[in-house]
């Protein structure tokens, strides 16, 4: 009987009723921001592959993810009611998105360093785009951890992720304030 209890201790409890709400609610909404950013990061993977030869359009996507990543945190930090059983996926997420914040401001200051003929410190941006990495890592298995409470099915799952998607690509006319 103690073995049981012992390994019951360490799983994880299901997450039922008013604070299942209030999880898929919070879900979603988490959902957007990372849809958004998504969007984002596929704009300038297509802007830096269409332009590659131009560094100044180059220079133009570049200051956009930045931008981006600094809305990303906005956006995120907005969201309100993050319940107990999301928190450690929260902090996670969060931590990912400032450290894409950090990277995407440190390329983009050296991208902007090298069109003007001055060196930039590629070591520390190619550091901390490792640490923007470890860091998705760590958010998305605490993702794992928090929908495995929820015990929903993978369609579920994959329903409210391209509701979000939908909306955002559909809905959100985000555009940075953009220097020439």
């Amino acid at each position: 009987m103690r073995k049981e209890y012992e390994i019951g201790l360490f799983d994880s409890p299901k997450i039922d009723g008013k604070e299942l709400q209030d999880c898929l609610a919070y879900f979603e909404a988490q959902t957007k921001v990372i849809a958004f950013q998504a969007k984002e990061a596929d704009l300038y993977n297509s802007a830096m592959v269409k332009d590659n030869n131009y560094i100044s359009e180059e220079l133009k996507a570049v200051k956009r993810l930045s931008l981006a990543a600094t809305e990303v945190i906005r956006r995120y930090e907005d969201i309100e009611n993050i319940p107990s059983a999301a928190s450690q996926m929260h902090y996670a997420w969060h931590a990912t998105f400032l450290a894409n914040e950090a990277w995407a401001s440190a390329w983009a200051e050296a991208l902007e360093a090298m069109a003007n003929s001055i060196s930039a410190d590629m070591v520390y941006v190619q550091q901390l785009e490792k640490e923007y990495q470890r860091a998705w890592k760590w958010a998305d298995e605490e993702d794992r951890k928090f929908l495995k409470q929820l015990d929903m099915s993978a369609g579920d799952i994959a329903e409210i992720a391209a509701r979000a998607t939908t909306e955002i690509i559909a809905n959100d006319s985000w555009e940075p304030g953009l220097e020439d």
